[in-house]
């Protein structure tokens, strides 16, 4: 959201963020907020008593009623006790979350968007605020783990239909998600609600030719580590790499980081032929500066499950090709030979390996035309200056609407 908000400052008169990731008033978000912009933490948390208060609601309330219909007949699912468990976390959390905002909305007095960068409980919250107070234009993003059942603990996200049908609008990120919620969903959703708005990165100056000779193959890859992302089967893969020198670096920190050093430090450090780097996260504009000032040859993620992952826009804005599943709408951006190179979502890492090699046996002009390739996707599609602008337009239009 932070390339995002420089467009959004542009067309609405003022901004608040309410956030829910922040773990105390004191603590630092991951990017600078730009300036104008207000900060609100919200706390969503339910404890257990509060669970246990509300467990009333699975008798004597009418919409968890609807919804256990919903997973029976638009599902063709049994309601089991992990989807309960979801549906009433996730209601509370939705009221909670309500109650809040609707305290910030008492102090507004001009007109009011409610946005949702996720389709997740705060989406559901808006919706209800949509619901008492009809004036109000509310929509959400949706994504990957918002959106595919198969992502999602009980192969179940809670309130879909609500939602849905509770907000103006809904935009997916890629074609693949927008096909996925009208095919998966068609029975619960208002079609006329869903405007497919891929996200974007910022103009990037023209780039030379690179000059690969004399130096080290640059592979590099942007990610939490968690076990959806499989950094690991990285470095299986660079274990198998013998002729090649390789220097690889990863941004991004996350539950796996120790066992994932501990894996590099077992496989990798014997070999002469690798270098690794584990800088962390850091914030996004020294990701992008790192491009800038490095030759990188390569950008690779092999996630289990994904949308569109930004990552990979903003390496094709700088010319760099994509080596990546293909799970989620990644076909979209990655186009297999020309753009870069997909691989079946269950990939060996010998055959990772594989691919790396032939990257970087490909002649100087084959593989300035990847790089060109892969800079014409980000400007055609994936360009901040031109995504943005639309989808506020749009936003706006959902009033007159």
């Amino acid at each position: 959201m932070e390339v995002e908000f420089n467009y959004l400052k542009d067309h609405f008169q003022r901004i608040t963020i309410c956030t829910t990731s922040l773990e105390d008033a004191h603590t630092e978000p991951h990017f600078k907020i730009p300036e104008g912009v207000q900060l609100v933490n919200l706390n969503p948390e339910i404890s257990l008593l509060e669970k246990v208060l509300g467990m009333h609601r699975f008798i004597s309330d009418q919409e968890m009623r609807d919804e256990r219909n919903v997973i029976q007949t638009a599902y063709h699912s049994h309601v089991n006790w992990g989807k309960l468990k979801t549906m009433l976390v996730s209601k509370l959390r939705a009221l909670k979350l309500k109650a809040s905002l609707q305290k910030l909305l008492d102090e507004s007095n001009i007109d009011t968007y409610l946005y949702s960068y996720w389709t997740d409980d705060a989406a559901l919250a808006i919706a209800y605020l949509k619901r008492d107070n009809p004036k109000i234009t509310a929509f959400s993003r949706i994504h990957g783990w918002d959106l595919y059942f198969e992502r999602s603990a009980h192969y179940y996200l809670p309130f879909r239909k609500l939602i849905f049908n509770g907000l103006d609008a809904v935009f997916p990120i890629s074609e693949n998600g927008r096909n996925y919620l009208l095919s998966h969903f068609d029975t619960i959703i208002n079609r006329g609600r869903v405007y497919q708005s891929r996200l974007g990165i910022r103009t990037v100056d023209a780039l030379p030719p690179q000059n690969r000779k004399f130096r080290r193959f640059r592979l590099v890859s942007c990610s939490n580590l968690i076990p959806i992302k499989r950094v690991e089967l990285i470095i299986r893969a660079l274990s198998f790499v013998e002729n090649l020198e390789i220097d690889w670096t990863h941004f991004g920190d996350g539950t796996e980081q120790a066992s994932i050093r501990v894996l590099a430090s077992q496989l990798l450090d014997s070999k002469d032929n690798i270098e690794y780097h584990f800088p962390g996260r850091i914030p996004n504009w020294k990701v992008l500066e790192y491009y800038s000032d490095h030759t990188v040859d390569l950008f690779i993620t092999l996630s289990r499950y994904d949308g569109i992952p930004v990552s990979i826009m903003e390496a094709m804005s700088f010319g760099i090709p994509a080596l990546a599943t293909d799970v989620g709408g990644v076909s979209e951006i990655v186009i297999n030979g020309k753009t870069g190179f997909l691989l079946d979502q269950e990939v060996n890492p010998k055959d990772v390996a594989e691919v790396i090699e032939t990257v970087a046996e490909m002649d100087a002009e084959q593989y300035d035309a990847m790089r060109a390739e892969a800079k014409n996707m980000w400007g055609t599609f994936y360009s901040a200056d031109i995504n943005y602008p639309e989808f506020c337009k749009k936003v706006l239009s959902l009033r007159e609407g």
